[in-house]
């Protein structure tokens, strides 16, 4: 099933997000199955540029290097970084632990999914996912000396 899929990072200066078509297994049912669709779908695409990676020491060895647009760059300077899709160590990841990972930091609520603009629940609750549909996660982040603010009121 093929989802639409945007992530979205909270203080960036633009805030332009666009989303990217990516294809599932299955059709889940419930949040965790959701979640654990979509990180097996990000893991394997990394695990493939890793496999690139594998046994380079010098990454511009024998490289054909073809320049970013002007407004690639500008679009990754405006978000903090500028990179070019290298995975630099080639190592590969386990499938069963980011998305036991994931897991976890979703329950922790490091991280919230909305399903066309609607959050979604806890990973047990049921879901009614369509082709087509835009998935977006949100990172939460914690300000630095929320707490101590918290306090003194």
């Amino acid at each position: 099933m093929k989802i639409l899929f945007e992530q979205k990072k909270p203080g960036r200066d633009r805030q332009e997000v666009r989303p990217v078509e990516i294809e599932i297994a299955g059709n889940p049912a419930t949040v965790g199955a959701l979640v654990d669709a979509v990180v097996r779908v990000c893991v394997a695409d990394y695990n493939r540029r890793a496999a690139s990676a594998t046994g380079r020491t010098d990454l511009d060895a024998g490289q054909e290097h073809v320049p970013l647009p002007q407004e690639d760059i500008g679009d990754m300077a405006a978000a903090g970084r500028v990179s070019f899709g290298v995975v630099y160590d080639g190592r590969q990841q386990d499938p069963d632990k980011a998305v036991a990972n994931a897991l976890q930091s979703y329950e922790d609520g490091l991280f919230r999914i909305f399903l066309n603009g609607n959050p979604l629940g806890n990973a047990s609750s049921s879901i009614e996912i369509n082709e087509g549909d835009c998935l977006t996660v949100v990172r939460l982040t914690l300000l630095a000396g929320w707490h101590l603010y918290s306090l003194k009121r």
